[in-house]
């Protein structure tokens, strides 16, 4: 079932933590808000997770430190799951 969020940006809570996702039939970009409010306006957060058709990127491969982010199967599990809140 459509839920009708192809080509929008949404904003989730997942795990306490905040992001803003967007889903074409090309790109799947998930970027990570920072909560952090002392944080320059240049910095509001950074990309996680990214899926084309051509590669898988998500932020344990882009993090030199082991990463806290979800993977990109973790991310698929949370939206299967309903594991979100739509903010």
């Amino acid at each position: 079932m459509s839920k009708g969020w192809l080509n929008q940006t949404l904003r989730i809570k997942h795990h306490n933590r905040r992001y803003r996702i967007s889903c074409s039939e090309k790109k799947f970009f998930a970027y990570r808000i920072n909560d952090n409010c002392a944080v320059s306006p240049g910095y509001p957060g950074w990309p996680v997770c990214i899926i084309t058709n051509d590669q898988i990127i998500d932020d344990a491969k882009m993090s030199a430190f082991a990463s806290t982010e979800p993977s990109a199967l973790d991310w698929l599990r949370c939206f299967h799951d309903d594991d979100f809140e739509l903010l």
